[in-house]
């Protein structure tokens, strides 16, 4: 490589002291004003011009027993879209995970499609912190090659991982097409489907700025797990796509999910038993069915859901906005519920509580009760006249229902209207369509 000439400056600064490196990664630096002048004086990892310091700073991190990589190329993927890279990934996890130290990562670098089929990441892991950084794209194999099956079908699983960072600007591509395609629109075809991306019993974990297409099912499962940060994450798959949920929080704690956009064929967030202190921020929902609580209380079961705060997110062009839905026949509650600084454009249910999700096989003896829901400052339109839906069962009760400034019209300026049935109602400032069922 032609070595390129050292940058010059009139006013040298008094050399800083070198930092200290490992045998493997020797390095000179020495500093000018204003440009860094590196001398690489032997070939190792750390060779040839550093730009800015970035090489340096990598021995640094070695030196001083920072983040360690392990790329799942120098594990053995191909990542030419075709070869099947599954064991190169699980050995390049296993390095990872097992490698002591502050921090770790699993590599998947950039400019390369790796074929990986249904993978398990099994912790606890031996460092502090572990990474996955996602640069390339991940694709998942056809339907036709799928080996998985069952209810609980997964693509890419990690479990039992205490301070997981899933990040990075590349691409999880579940190749749902071929799913789809074979007319996987039974239920239960739908649910041999694997979801894409499933973290289980992961306390500190943060997904970040990746995105995810085409999931055979499910997206982005997050269950059993506390204090979890979502962001920065783009979600998309057809709207007629089957059981595509973008976000699924399950039996978690402390998550919030923030700064994302996420179009699908099912809930773009949906929030289910088990789960208490979950905040929905800054995201677009589109198309989809909508930010929903539930459903909860499916065959008869007891659901417990808390402290749900949904805020600033818009809905475009989706089913639903705003919406809570149970069983009937089912128990337990969902309560301390809001809404808060919501918009809609064309949605054909901007809010919805629904009861009356029926299954023959469970007697109607009782239903979830709702308590403690606020709706505050929501706009926007409607595609249907009817732009507000308090459906609650006899058998349940909706209580403590708070309505707090809301004006959601027609998409084409006509009148809309709110109906109501079992519903404690009560409202403050301008709201419109004006609700019947006032308590």
């Amino acid at each position: 490589m032609q070595r390129r000439p050292a940058f010059r400056s009139l006013r040298p600064k008094q050399a800083a002291r070198p930092w200290p490196s490992p045998p493997h990664c020797r390095t000179e630096v020495i500093y000018y004003e204003p440009f860094l002048h590196v001398h690489a004086p032997d070939v190792g990892i750390c060779t040839g011009i550093l730009l800015i310091g970035l090489a340096a700073l990598a021995c640094r991190a070695a030196a001083d027993g920072g983040e360690r990589v392990f790329s799942v190329v120098d594990h053995g993927a191909k990542g030419d879209g075709a070869t099947d890279d599954t064991k190169a990934f699980e050995a390049a996890w296993a390095a990872a995970c097992g490698a002591g130290g502050p921090a770790t990562s699993m590599l998947v670098p950039p400019g390369k499609p790796f074929v990986v089929g249904a993978v398990k990441f099994q912790g606890p892991c031996a460092s502090g912190r572990t990474t996955v950084r996602i640069m390339g794209v991940i694709a998942a194999p056809p339907a036709s090659a799928w080996s998985g099956g069952g209810e609980d079908n997964n693509w890419l699983m990690f479990h039992g991982v205490d301070g997981l960072t899933v990040t990075g600007n590349g691409v999880l591509d579940g190749k749902g097409q071929s799913w789809w395609g074979r007319g996987c629109s039974n239920d239960s075809c739908v649910k041999a489907a694997p979801m894409a991306l499933k973290l289980e019993k992961c306390n500190n974990l943060e997904l970040s700025d990746f995105s995810s297409k085409d999931s055979p099912r499910m997206h982005v499962v997050v269950s059993m797990s506390g204090n979890v940060t979502v962001r920065n994450l783009t979600i998309t798959a057809p709207g007629d796509s089957p059981n595509t949920d973008g976000i699924h929080i399950t039996e978690s704690h402390d998550v919030n999910i923030t700064g994302s956009s996420i179009g699908t064929g099912d809930d773009c967030v949906s929030v289910v038993s088990g789960s208490r202190f979950v905040t929905v921020d800054n995201i677009t929902c589109g198309p989809g069915h909508g930010v929903s609580v539930g459903s909860l209380g499916k065959n008869g079961e007891t659901a417990a859901v808390e402290y749900i705060d949904v805020r600033n997110v818009h809905f475009d062009n989706s089913q639903n906005g705003a919406r809570i839905k149970t069983w009937e026949g089912g128990e337990g509650y969902a309560k301390s519920i809001s809404f808060t600084n919501i918009t809609f454009n064309n949605v054909s249910n901007p809010i919805l509580i629904d009861q009356f999700y029926t299954d023959d096989a469970v007697p109607m003896m009782g239903a979830v009760a709702i308590t403690n829901v606020t709706y505050t400052n929501l706009n926007g339109t409607s595609s249907k006249p009817t732009a507000v839906k308090f459906n609650c069962s006899k058998r349940g009760s909706c209580t403590g229902i708070h309505v707090n400034s809301m004006t959601i019209k027609g998409s084409d300026g006509r009148e809309t209207v709110a109906q109501c049935q079992n519903a404690q109602v009560d409202t403050s400032g301008y709201v419109y369509p004006k609700i019947p069922c006032l308590s």
